[in-house]
């Protein structure tokens, strides 16, 4: 079984870390030139706020919402990013760097044990850790692990997918997907 574990708006995420003031408020980061908003809180993206939005296109709204809107800090992001991917190899010594904010980690080997315990207790520490909430994907693929993580995203902090899958003659031929779903890891 694999696990894909993002952090959940990493960089606002991280922003929130050092300012608890921003918890429970619309926040953004903007790219480099502060161009186009590249992180959203969820209360931002309740607003309406996409993914890409330029900046002076969205500028009245978050005026308006009074958004918090930051320059992206890639140190700061790194370094937790880094602390992140250190908390995540004290459940599996096989984690695989994906991007800035998510690992596969490889739980071949994990037989005897209850991976859903385990995923919620790495979750509960990179929490309590660093501060950073992420949502955990478990699936028997790769694949099928960043699947199950964007349902996890949607419905809570942990998916399990089981996928009984066939290859014939290339083609994919499956049974529907079943899902295990945590609401909560804390």
């Amino acid at each position: 079984m694999y696990a894909l574990c993002d952090g959940n708006n990493f960089f606002v995420s991280c922003e929130r870390v050092f300012d608890s003031s921003l918890e429970g408020k619309p926040v953004i980061v903007l790219s480099n030139n502060d161009g186009c908003a590249i992180a959203r809180s969820n209360e931002a993206k309740t607003l309406g706020i996409k993914m890409g939005a330029n900046y002076f296109e969205i500028e009245n709204l978050v005026k308006k919402h009074n958004v918090q809107v930051f320059s992206t800090n890639y140190v700061l992001y790194a370094d937790m990013s880094i602390r992140m991917k250190g908390l995540l190899s004290r459940f599996c010594p096989d984690v695989e760097d994906y991007s800035i904010d998510e690992a596969f980690l490889d739980f071949t080997g994990f037989d005897k044990i209850d991976l859903r315990k385990h995923c919620l207790e790495m979750a509960r520490t990179v929490k309590q850790g660093i501060g950073i909430p992420v949502s955990i994907g478990v699936a028997p693929t790769k694949t099928l692990a960043k699947i199950a993580n964007k349902f996890a995203k949607k419905r809570g902090c942990l998916t399990m997918m089981r996928w009984p899958h066939i290859f014939w003659g290339g083609l994919y031929k499956s049974s529907k997907p079943s899902f295990h779903k945590t609401k909560t890891c804390l």
